[in-house]
């Protein structure tokens, strides 16, 4: 999820992608109350590139509800990633899809920098997420395994309707997710071609909980940005439960990001121990 302003405090400072919605911290913990969540993840907007205020506000004002996801570039010291874990920024956000205009995504970093950042996120305890295609997406798993270091993929990793097991793309994405440090975000509703209904994912959605159960994130991208059709975040809640039954929903909803938090936290500890 995403929180912008309020304004009057945290102004938009870049031209970017699309024009900011109306979606401060009060609203956002609204939204929270009214679907019955405890606790949420915020992903740094584009619009506000490398400047944090407005998230690291709404996390210190959430009474320990929220957690968030930065965007940083290269020239951000271990020193200030470190501040900004002990703020609850717990991971950084790297953006491999290009921008409307076909360039790169206006307000976001690429794969560039992670390459630099990887030691000092580690030291600090962040772990990676990743907005690309399939492909990329794929590569960079296989390499931060490796290492590591725990991925999030960002809009179920540019999976399409089409890509069903025993296809190429679903089966490369599945083989990514096996290492155990790859999570994937079930954001269907950016890669459905029904608007409003989303049925058209529900067998790759399906298919995915049969083949990686606990590497799987729900991800509502509220308030939905670029998106002319707006979704209703308890239908889509409502929906995700009759496709992944009562065990796999909390499953998704809560013992995974569990886990995923546990690993988080680890890098730090091993990051210590390997340089003592």
């Amino acid at each position: 999820m995403h929180v912008f302003g309020p304004f009057d405090q945290f102004p938009i400072g870049l031209a970017g992608a699309y024009v900011p919605p109306v979606a401060d911290r009060v609203q956002h913990l609204g939204v929270l109350d009214g679907l019955g969540f405890d606790h949420a993840l915020l992903i740094q907007p584009s619009l506000y590139g490398s400047d944090h205020s407005a998230l690291l506000d709404a996390i210190a004002k959430s009474e320990g509800r929220l957690l968030g996801i930065g965007s940083c570039d290269a020239s951000v010291s271990g020193q200030e990633l470190a501040s900004m874990r002990e703020a609850g920024v717990i991971g950084l956000r790297f953006v491999g899809v290009p921008g409307p205009d076909g360039g790169r995504y206006p307000g976001t970093q690429d794969l560039d920098s992670l390459d630099q950042l990887l030691p000092d996120m580690a030291a600090a305890g962040m772990h990676t997420q990743l907005w690309a295609d399939l492909d990329l997406c794929a590569d960079t798993a296989a390499t931060l395994a490796q290492r590591g270091m725990p991925l999030v993929l960002d809009h179920l990793a540019g999976l399409s309707p089409q890509d069903r097991p025993g296809s190429y793309r679903f089966d490369k994405l599945v083989d990514a997710l096996s290492s155990g440090l790859v999570w994937i975000k079930l954001t269907y509703l950016r890669r459905s071609a029904q608007p409003l209904d989303y049925q058209d994912m529900r067998e790759t959605v399906e298919a995915l909980a049969a083949a990686a159960p606990k590497q799987l994130l729900w991800g509502s991208d509220w308030p939905f940005v670029r998106m002319a059709a707006q979704p209703d975040p308890a239908f889509l809640l409502d929906q995700l439960l009759a496709w992944l039954g009562r065990e796999g929903f909390a499953r998704c909803m809560t013992e995974n990001p569990a886990r995923l938090f546990a690993a988080t936290k680890s890098l730090d500890r091993q990051t210590a121990t390997a340089t003592r």
